[in-house]
């Protein structure tokens, strides 16, 4: 039996506890009504799960086989409930998943709304941990609801809890605290300490985000005591986790390794991998701060292979971070940028599990394929067409003419001959002069200038470091309710109308584009030559594009049809650009400008430019150009961030 060696060991563990020899002994003795063995094997399994996982899952195993054979629906779902709890702790959140749904099945067969409530709850952080945001918010809501309507405050706190970190999770900042106050109040009433300590490290860790240090540590530390004397060892080690983070920030460096090993000595006792997952991305973020690249590389690694084995999109997203810097810093930029390419991907992949971009993605790139299939037929039949015809008038005129052209040919073919070589030579001349005017065409689209030149010079370009760029990001905020009207053909042919007008500005100011992204932007100033542009160019440039789609938004709404707003960010600093690829090579720009840039995006308001502090440095002292400091402003893995809107005096 599998769960056999688990019993055997926790016998022993069990025998340092008075209570807990005392329910396994209820339990061993089969003379006892089914009901007191169930109540024992309940009350162990609950308490061990949380301290041994494997232990408490072994007991509710055990425990859901008794709850089968007495068939009382409740004993099967608090064994249904135990083995998700384990196996979240685990984090094998599939099964996780499956059994906190079959308990909302068993919940929805007694019609009863407490535990119907709670479960939705529990699957809420499943969905928040798999990075399906607002399914998890959805079925928050849904709990809260019924707990409301039950006076159920103990369900409420750990809801409006819930709630508080799915929108510290998108950046909500604002809702977020509302949620956690909301959170603490009611666990106050309550005198529940270990809500209490989990609303803590919540409203503790958004302070650390938004840079309240001090404040941040006060909070962590009182969680960690509340943990430590109600024996909660999971969530004491998160505490340990966040309170890590923090330190990391205020440089505290010794402190904060101490706090990581404390974290990573729980997590790893109790095989809470997607836990210890964090705790690897954190030590190494900490270790990059100290210049340790070497060591951030293993750190990150470690905890990317785990996340990858778990499907954790957040995880995976959140080490491929480390692991781009952590490269960066050892110089080593080929694996730099691979891991760059892979953030953006991840980057996509968790805001199109929340948006459902990709569906129309999808069906764009079905629409283009079609298109270009079709347009191939077309021009095949109608050359073969041509062709035809000219075969038929030919052959015509070679019956009627035939005995003219046989008595001169012999006569010709010498003559013939030649000039049709000479005429052979000049053309194929010409088609090659004409192939190689349209490869350069071609490159220069594709690649800047001198880049190109490099590259037909040399075989190959090399990469460099620009210390001052200024990138820019735009994105449509109305694409997916736009993608929900229009046909697909008619959604390609409007991005396409904005992005040709978006080519033709950073042309018009020698600003160079990068590439676009879906339905995102990507330009930047002062490369490949620093002389062509700069960070005044591209705020000018910024400012038109905003102009155009604002025109070009009124002129739909005029027609009755849908229409974009935009979103505009920059941020200046150093970047590393060149060509990457073989096959479908392109110029392209990484670094920390080029993510810092992306959250001035996607922190910023449509219709309007918002720009770092770094770039409002560089053109501060432009006269026809005004400025609307924000204050700092959360940005999505970044922390709190001083920003402006800036805009023509």
């Amino acid at each position: 039996m599998r769960p056999f060696l688990s019993i055997i060991s926790l016998v022993f563990f069990c025998g340092a506890f008075a209570q807990s020899d005392s329910l396994w002994s209820v339990w061993k003795n089969s003379s006892l009504p089914d009901s007191a063995r169930l109540k024992a094997i309940s009350a162990l399994s609950w308490k061990t799960v949380f301290q041994q996982p494997d232990s408490g899952i072994a007991l509710a195993e055990l425990q859901l086989q008794l709850a089968r054979k007495s068939g009382d629906p409740k004993a099967l779902f608090t064994a249904y409930n135990t083995l998700a709890a384990g196996n979240k702790m685990r984090s094998d959140l599939s099964a996780a998943l499956d059994y906190f749904n079959r308990c909302l099945e068993v919940a929805r067969s007694m019609n009863d709304r407490k535990r119907i409530a709670n479960t939705l709850s529990n699957l809420s952080t499943i969905y928040k941990d798999l990075g399906d945001q607002p399914r998890a918010l959805q079925l928050l809501h849904q709990s809260l609801r019924i707990d409301e309507e039950l006076g159920n405050k103990e369900g409420m706190a750990g809801t409006f809890n819930n709630i508080g970190n799915i929108y510290k999770r998108v950046n909500e900042t604002a809702k977020a605290l509302e949620n956690y106050a909301k959170s603490a109040a009611l666990y106050a009433e309550l005198d529940n300490p270990r809500g209490r300590a989990v609303v803590l490290v919540g409203i503790g860790t958004l302070h650390g985000d938004l840079g309240m240090l001090d404040t941040a540590v006060a909070e962590l530390r009182t969680a960690i005591g509340l943990y430590q004397r109600i024996g909660n060892r999971l969530d004491l080690g998160k505490a340990h986790n966040n309170l890590g983070q923090v330190l990391t920030r205020m440089g505290r460096m010794r402190e904060a390794y101490a706090e990581f090993d404390s974290a990573r000595t729980i997590h790893g006792s109790m095989g809470a991998r997607d836990l210890l997952a964090r705790n690897l991305y954190y030590t190494g973020q900490a270790l990059l701060r100290e210049g340790r690249a070497a060591e951030a590389v293993r750190s990150c690694r470690e905890g990317l292979a785990i996340a990858d084995s778990l499907g954790l999109l957040d995880q995976r997203k959140e080490c491929t971070d480390c692991l781009m810097h952590a490269y960066a810093q050892a110089g080593d930029f080929r694996r730099a940028y691979a891991m760059q390419q892979a953030f953006i991907d991840l980057d996509d992949t968790l805001d199109r599990a929340n948006n459902g971009k990709e569906v129309t993605r999808l069906e764009m790139t079905r629409v283009f394929r079609e298109r270009w299939i079709a347009d191939s037929l077309d021009q095949v039949r109608t050359d073969l067409e041509k062709q035809m015809v000219v075969d038929r008038r030919m052959a015509e005129q070679r019956t009627q003419r035939g005995f003219l052209i046989f008595s001169v040919i012999v006569a010709l073919v010498i003559a013939g001959a030649l000039l049709s070589r000479l005429r052979y030579t000049s053309k194929a001349k010409r088609a090659i002069e004409r192939e190689k005017e349209r490869s350069d065409d071609l490159l220069h689209n594709i690649l800047p200038e001198e880049v190109a030149a490099e590259l037909m010079e040399k075989g190959s370009a090399e990469a460099r470091t620009f210390d001052s760029a200024t990138v820019l990001f735009t994105d449509f905020k109305g694409f997916t309710a736009m993608s929900e009207q229009l046909t697909a053909t008619e959604l390609v042919a409007e991005i396409d109308h904005c992005f040709k007008a978006l080519d033709a500005i950073v042309e018009k100011h020698g600003v160079e584009k990068i590439k676009t992204i879906g339905d995102s932007y990507m330009a930047a100033a002062g490369l490949p030559d620093p002389a062509s542009s700069n960070a005044a160019d591209i705020v000018l440039a910024a400012l038109e594009m905003r102009d155009a789609i604002a025109q070009r938004r009124a002129e739909r709404l005029r027609e009755g049809r849908p229409a974009f707003e935009m979103r505009i960010g920059l941020h200046s600093g150093p970047v590393i650009a060149g060509i990457v690829g073989v096959k479908k090579f392109a110029y392209d720009i990484w670094g920390d400008t080029v993510n810092t840039a992306s959250r001035m995006e996607s922190s910023g308001e449509p219709g309007r430019v918002n720009i770092s502090a770094a770039t409002h440095a560089l053109v501060k002292d432009v006269i026809w150009l005004r400025f609307e400091p924000r204050g700092m402003v959360a940005a999505k893995g970044k922390g709190a961030l001083e920003m402006y809107f800036v805009d023509r005096a």
